[in-house]
């Protein structure tokens, strides 16, 4: 078994997962058809599943051409009329199973009303879409800022040796972000010099554990957010107060 990142487009990942033995692939959120044929052409390798997140584009644009080139293929994803391509819906705590993986099927609305997320307890691995990002996630396109809140609340309760495999390389002009809101945080500054040293590395995949340390949207409850706040003129205790500024103020940055 092996995850691969596949570079699409300016900055998205489409998350390759082989199985060698079988010489077979699945994928997550193939928005560009070509570069999954050329990788499995390349390694000789059957596409057989396909896990989609939610409807955009840049997710979803090579689905139909791989499903031209590899027609049995099942693609999961959520119940919506933007998605004529998946053949077989998944909702909430649904399982899939797919060799010997068992993926958890989570509803995070937010990004887009429909949006899921699938999660792996035994492999420990999280496939997020656009809900959460390394140091940031995703701004909501048609659904709400309440679905977003509470859907980042329920990965942030997941395992901390959670790897968390989003669908950008945003890293980088997250952490520039985070520390305009959370400027103490030593961890945020390392790890972001880090990067900034290593500027053409994945940064990915993440863990739970260092997204608690580093991404402001999950550290609405933290002293640093709440000196945020107080400068903002935000009761420093309502955190979904918080998690909005934060938002508007990524969203101008």
């Amino acid at each position: 078994m092996a995850i691969i990142a596949l570079p699409a487009f300016k900055d998205n990942y489409i998350w390759a997962i082989v199985n060698e033995s079988k010489h077979t692939l699945l994928c997550v959120d193939p928005g560009d058809a070509q570069t999954v044929l050329t990788y499995a052409k390349n390694n000789q390798l059957i596409l057989t599943h396909i896990l989609i997140t939610h409807h955009h584009t840049d997710h979803l644009g090579g689905v139909d051409e791989l499903l031209q080139a590899f027609p049995k293929t099942i693609v999961y994803g959520p119940q919506d009329q933007r998605l004529p391509q998946v053949n077989y819906i998944v909702r909430n705590e649904d399982i899939v199973p797919i060799d010997h993986y068992a993926f958890r099927v989570l509803a995070t609305p937010g990004h887009t009303c429909s949006h899921i997320c699938y999660h792996e307890p035994s492999k420990s691995w999280l496939f997020c879409g656009d809900t959460l990002f390394s140091a940031g996630c995703g701004r909501v396109f048609d659904g709400t800022m309440e679905d977003l809140y509470h859907s980042l609340l329920s990965l942030k309760k997941l395992p901390q040796d959670t790897q968390v495999y989003c669908a950008h390389e945003y890293t980088r002009q997250n952490l520039q972000f985070a520390t305009t809101v959370d400027p103490e945080n030593p961890v945020i500054e390392s790890y972001k010099t880090y990067l900034m040293q290593h500027p053409n590395a994945c940064s990915l995949p993440s863990t739970i554990a260092l997204e608690k340390k580093i991404n402001p949207f999950l550290r609405t409850d933290t002293p640093a957010l709440q000196i945020f706040a107080k400068n903002k003129g935000i009761n420093p205790l309502d955190q979904f107060e918080i998690f909005k500024q934060l938002r508007k103020n990524k969203d101008h940055f």
